[in-house]
This record gives structure tokens, C-alpha cells and sequence, in this order.
């Protein structure tokens, strides 16, 4: 007959694995947490051309938890630089050299500049042609 104070091995291993599995999930969903309030910072040089999507988009100078609303309104078409994208925000650099916060969903990647086209380079055949009046004809 075994004493009272005395445990079952299972159940000691059972709660040792419950201990372990409950600490691998609480430092994944830390991890997973950390990953979800991440922000990319960009450079001046690297910032992507991004333009506004929809009318009278909030932007906030001060950031989106300001207590007396938006600073000003955007428009659709308006050009703005990401200068640092965060999770429903990006700090934005508008084209007036203004910064402030703008809501995700309502940026879009702008299309690419167009390259300009290098001038037509006229070569020395091109302008020694000769004219020759057509033959004659009845």
C-alpha cells in the first residue's frame, strides 16, 4: 500500500508535458504578436510612391488617436511618400513636403514614371537625300 502523499508517475509526466505545451504556445503567440505590430521604416530614397484612394481621406499630423480629428482631408489622386508603414497607419510624406498618418486602405503603389525617351539623334544620311522628281507619266 503506497502513502498518501505519494503521486502517480503518469499523472507527474502528464502535467509536465501540460506545463511545457502551455509555455511553447504562450511564446508563439508572442512571437506572433511581435510579428503583427511591426513597422517598415523606409529612407527618403526608397519610399514608395504611393497615391490616395477615395475623397476626403482623413489625415492626421499628430497620428490617428489625436483627440480633435483629422488635420486636413486628402483627395483621390493626391501623392503621398511612405516614410514608415505600420499596422492600419502609414506615416506619410504627402508632395507638399507635409507629414502625417494615413489609413492603409486608402494607399495604392502609384504607376511607374515613365522614362523619357532619349531625342532622335539625326545622322548624316538622313539629311544628305537628294530629291528626284518622279518619272514622267501620261
Amino acid at each position: 500500500m503506497s502513502a498518501p502523499y505519494e503521486t502517480d508517475p503518469l499523472q507527474n509526466e502528464s502535467y509536465e508535458f501540460a506545463a511545457r505545451l502551455a509555455l511553447a504556445t504562450l511564446v508563439v503567440c508572442f512571437l506572433l504578436f511581435l510579428t503583427a505590430c511591426s513597422s517598415i521604416s523606409y529612407t527618403q530614397d526608397t519610399a514608395p510612391h504611393m497615391l490616395i484612394v477615395g475623397a476626403d481621406v482623413p489625415f492626421y499630423i499628430n497620428g490617428p488617436a489625436q483627440g480633435n480629428g483629422p488635420d486636413r482631408k486628402l483627395s483621390e489622386g493626391d501623392e503621398a511618400r511612405v516614410l514608415r508603414r505600420e499596422f492600419g497607419y502609414s506615416f506619410v510624406q504627402l508632395s507638399d513636403g507635409k507629414k502625417g498618418y494615413v489609413a492603409n486602405e486608402s494607399l495604392v503603389t502609384a504607376p511607374p514614371e515613365p522614362s523619357p525617351t532619349p531625342p532622335h539623334k539625326v545622322s548624316d544620311e538622313d539629311t544628305n537625300t537628294t530629291f528626284e522628281p518622279p518619272g514622267f507619266r501620261y
